[in-house]
């Protein structure tokens, strides 16, 4: 029997109730948290026999096949949860028929790689069939990816990226890191994106005390997120070209300076490769070494972050404010030694 979204969401929370220790889940508790999560993503809620369906289901099912602990107490009351504390269904392999059905869906994206707007598949691809083994027994040994883990704002993806697309208004309890104390922020999220193995949410914020305007939210300081009955405001910001003015995500009210910079010989041909700034990176055709490009770009802490990381093998020539700016900087680095 085919297994339908709504279905698949709810064993996804399901499976991530019984695999969490910290929580003791009665079958009250697990019918809230399901219903509770279901509402968030815009899905009606479930009555308790449809909740105990599903779990005979997990039960029963060739592509689960989950165990419950049958002895955990709260009380007289059972607590759900799986029989080995270690098991989780985003451990578990697929079934003979999830295989298909993800293979029949790579080799129809496959045909879309070399198409101009579908470069990203040239790297989810290898990635998807490294994940579940499907091209080599020993795919690690041959294809590895930058990633990170334990990063503590990856389980927020999701959830946020589904308010994207409900444009739906969120209440959030953040702290920054010069902060003691968490804030709400009720936020209109826009736009998510990924940069230095770090999310961050985009959107527009409401305050009566503080900040009110377009903000950057760090996922990692993010420490919970409700849904908000405020009315979404819409933007008319493009992201497609937000980003070209800068490097990273923070972005001033300043406008693009043009930006010399000197490489040394051993170092061009990595710049060349791999562009500091790709919409804007040009080679200087008066300069006869051939070494020194510009790149037109706000300054900000994610460029002059990336300048230091090429060491002594850069050289800022323009403008002013930027080689005083690094000026500063190696400063204060030669100081801590």
């Amino acid at each position: 029997m085919a297994i339908t979204k709504g279905a698949q969401i709810r064993y996804s929370i399901l499976d991530k109730c019984f695999s969490n220790p910290g929580i003791n889940y009665t079958k009250t508790k697990l019918l809230d948290t399901i219903n509770s999560e279901l509402v968030e993503l815009g899905y009606d809620g479930i009555a308790l026999r449809q909740m105990q369906y599903d779990i005979a289901f997990m039960e029963s099912s060739e592509g689960f096949n989950i165990e419950l602990a049958e002895d955990l107490k709260d009380g007289k009351k059972r607590i759900y949860r799986y029989a080995d504390p270690k098991f989780s269904l985003a451990d578990h392999p697929l079934n003979q028929s999830d295989q298909e059905q993800l293979k029949t869906t790579l080799s129809i994206l496959s045909r879309y790689r070399y198409r101009e707007d579908f470069e990203w598949l040239d790297e989810l691809l290898p990635r998807i069939e490294a994940a579940f083994e499907f091209a080599h027994s020993d795919y690690s040994s041959l294809i590895s990816y930058q990633s990170n883990r334990d990063y503590v704002g990856q389980s927020w993806v999701g959830k946020i990226y589904n308010y994207l697309i409900q444009k739906k208004v969120i209440e959030t309890t953040y702290r920054s890191f010069n902060q003691e104390q968490a804030e709400n922020r009720v936020i209109h999220p826009y736009h998510l994106k990924q940069f230095n193995n770090r999310w961050f949410l985009f959107g527009h914020q409401i305050s009566e005390n503080g900040y009110s305007g377009l903000t950057t939210l760090a996922l990692d300081r993010i420490i919970n997120i409700l849904p908000s009955d405020v009315k979404f405001i819409a933007t008319n910001i493009n992201w497609g070209d937000y980003f070209d003015e800068i490097i990273g995500v923070s972005k001033s009210g300043e406008k693009p300076v043009l930006i010399t910079l000197r490489f040394r010989e051993s170092r061009i041909k990595y710049i060349d490769t791999k562009p500091i700034h790709g919409a804007t990176q040009k080679k200087v055709a008066t300069d006869p070494s051939g070494l020194t490009r510009t790149i037109e770009v706000i300054p900000n802490r994610e460029l002059y972050q990336l300048l230091l990381s090429f060491g002594e093998d850069v050289t800022v020539v323009s403008p002013d404010s930027v080689k005083q700016k690094m000026k500063e900087k190696i400063q204060q680095m030669k100081e801590n030694y």
